[in-house]
């Protein structure tokens, strides 16, 4: 904290107040990318499932790893059994089923033009246990398959990272605020007493 300070000190008003507003906005750069949507490139992805079901491969990717009650995103990929060819055209539905209580929740997996390989679905866990998760794939020419797996739901935490990250932020604002401050009030005092001085000379 006074190596920080003393930074501060030694800068002029507007060179501090610039530093002041360039960590400021580092911060919030930080804490607003940690809130981005998880994608299969960037987010922490994992596969939880890579197995044959009828005429099919169907691997699911999971996020987030650790499931909370929130939202819990999957990602399958469905591929022809004989060849592993890709197949784009398929019908796909996540169904999660709590083992105790909680209401059944499905979501429909879509592809899009940009990436036909992965099959997107979002589901809204609102109970915490076991949950059974079927992943159902259609096709008119390949059937209907089902691949069944099971994910625990974990209570929302307090706090988290984006409260330890609001608070390093609050207490770095604050010392740069005072280091601030502090070198505006000194710099007043030491003008004052060099303005009396000369007055003093002059008389």
């Amino acid at each position: 904290m006074p190596r920080i300070c003393f930074n501060f000190l030694g800068a002029s008003p507007t060179r501090a107040a610039i530093l002041v507003a360039l960590a400021f906005s580092a911060l919030l750069a930080a804490q607003t990318a940690s809130a981005q949507p998880l994608t299969l490139t960037s987010g922490p992805y994992v596969i939880v499932a890579d197995e044959n079901v009828g005429n099919y491969r169907v691997i699911v990717h999971q996020s987030p790893e650790r499931v909370i009650i929130g939202t819990l995103t999957y990602a399958v990929q469905v591929h022809e059994r004989e060849t592993d060819a890709s197949v784009p055209d398929a019908i796909v539905k996540v169904y999660a089923t709590p083992s105790e209580h909680g209401v059944r929740q499905v979501a429909p997996a879509l592809n899009s033009p940009a990436d036909r390989e992965y099959y997107v679905g979002r589901l809204e866990m609102e109970e915490k246990g076991v949950w059974a998760i079927d992943v159902v794939v259609e096709h008119p020419e390949l059937g209907e398959d089902t691949l069944t797996l099971a994910t625990e739901v974990f209570e929302r935490a307090r706090g988290g990272a984006n409260l330890v990250l609001g608070t390093i932020l609050w207490i770095f604002v604050s010392i740069a605020f005072v280091g601030a401050t502090f070198y505006l009030v000194r710099k007043s005092k030491r003008a004052k007493t060099d303005l009396e001085r000369i007055r003093n000379r002059a008389q």
